[in-house]
């Protein structure tokens, strides 16, 4: 039969920053009453933590890796300006469209880019999503250029430049839309195994301290109560949050102060 440190020592499973908290406090008072039989596994008790700690920082930040290549933001902004331009670059013939002076080709050409280029407003379109905003822009290409229905008349405006910008920019986007960046972080396999080794380390830290004082005269009492003080307090808060049914919060390891649990 295998004998195992939980089989005697239950304890409420500790976040991590509850875990740090509670071991740098356990080190200083080990520290302060010179016994370094205890500060050596408070101190590792610390690092198993501190690993813990990091490791969920980093599974939380892979899991919040952008979505699209790191220039997706930039290209938006050039191809929401580019569309902004082209639309005031067809506004600026207005006037001169409804001039009676004014040729009826040109008045066409702009009445049709004004009526059909962005009907509901380029606003609806620079305000859409990444992936929205491409689809729409490529639908809107091929009538500005080549044989399209709308390229005479971007010629007859010689907005040619205009629309070459436009698609220049387009292509880039695409491009970039099409690149899912990469954030290594650790598996939840990973993660699972580090906060079992917090309760490993916090276990055999409480049977050391006991081991080293294992008897009731006043001074095993005192130093007992002092050292495994951290856990304790930390055990009677999780135990508070479970009996309010509420889920466990963690702390700030440096400061103490109650924070979420970060799943």
């Amino acid at each position: 039969m295998t004998v195992q440190l939980s089989d005697f020592i239950n304890l409420y499973t500790l976040p991590c920053g509850r875990a740090l908290y509670a071991a740098r406090q356990v080190q200083a008072i080990a520290r302060d009453l010179n016994l370094p039989l205890i500060e050596v596994p408070a101190e590792v008790f610390f690092d198993v933590a501190n690993d813990a700690h990091n490791l969920e920082f980093s599974y939380r930040t892979a899991k919040v890796q952008p979505q699209y290549g790191p220039l997706a933001t930039k290209l938006d902004n050039e191809l929401d300006r580019g569309l902004g331009a082209f639309d005031r670059a067809i506004g600026n013939y207005e006037d001169l469209a409804n001039s009676a002076d004014t040729e009826p080709e040109l008045t066409d050409a702009y009445n049709l880019l004004a009526r059909e280029a962005f009907p509901r407003g380029v606003t609806h379109i620079t305000l859409m999503s990444f992936p929205e905003e491409w689809e729409e822009v490529g639908k809107l290409l091929p009538r500005l250029q080549g044989n399209g229905d709308l390229a005479g008349a971007v010629a007859r405006l010689s907005l040619q430049p205009f629309v070459a910008k436009l698609a220049k920019t387009h292509t880039a986007f695409g491009a970039e839309l099409k690149k899912t960046p990469k954030v290594d972080g650790p598996t939840f396999d990973q993660i699972r195994a580090a906060r079992a080794a917090i309760q490993t380390r916090a276990r055999q830290l409480v049977a050391v301290v006991l081991g080293t004082f294992p008897l009731d005269d006043d001074d095993s009492v005192t130093k007992r109560g002092l050292l495994l003080e951290p856990l304790t307090a930390q055990q009677r808060a999780i135990a508070a949050t479970y009996k309010s049914r509420r889920t466990a919060t963690d702390v700030n390891p440096e400061t103490g102060e109650v924070t979420e649990l970060v799943e």
